[in-house]
């Protein structure tokens, strides 16, 4: 499994809050190499979900908790964003139809296409 401290090959890095269950969040922890949809807004278009992957800080986060993450996105993101991904944007992790984190975006790696 990829450690947070050894993880190079990532797109973003971002601050994650994970919701707790009595607001509609997860029943328990989140995992390194989690694959969460990645709620993403492009060109006016809402609740789009795009495939990721989220390495976190510690090897896990509670429900309740926060932790700085390490994020792969899909490249059709990179793609149909332009790579545009700027520090301090807001995005959701979802699984399904819910929303159960939501992180804010601290450094990108991405080129601007």
């Amino acid at each position: 499994m990829t450690k947070y401290e050894e993880f190079t090959d990532y797109h973003l890095s971002a601050k994650v809050f994970v919701i707790e269950t009595e607001f509609g969040g997860r029943k328990g922890p989140i995992f390194d190499d989690y694959r969460g949809q990645f709620l993403w807004h492009i060109d006016g278009e809402t609740c789009t979900d795009w495939d990721a992957r989220y390495v976190f800080e510690g090897g896990q986060v509670a429900p309740g908790e926060s932790a700085m993450c390490k994020i792969v996105v899909s490249n059709n993101l990179i793609k149909y964003s332009g790579g545009n991904f700027p520090e301090g944007a807001q995005f959701g992790i979802r699984e399904g139809s819910r929303v159960v984190a939501v992180g804010v975006i601290e450094s990108s790696k991405v080129p601007n296409a």
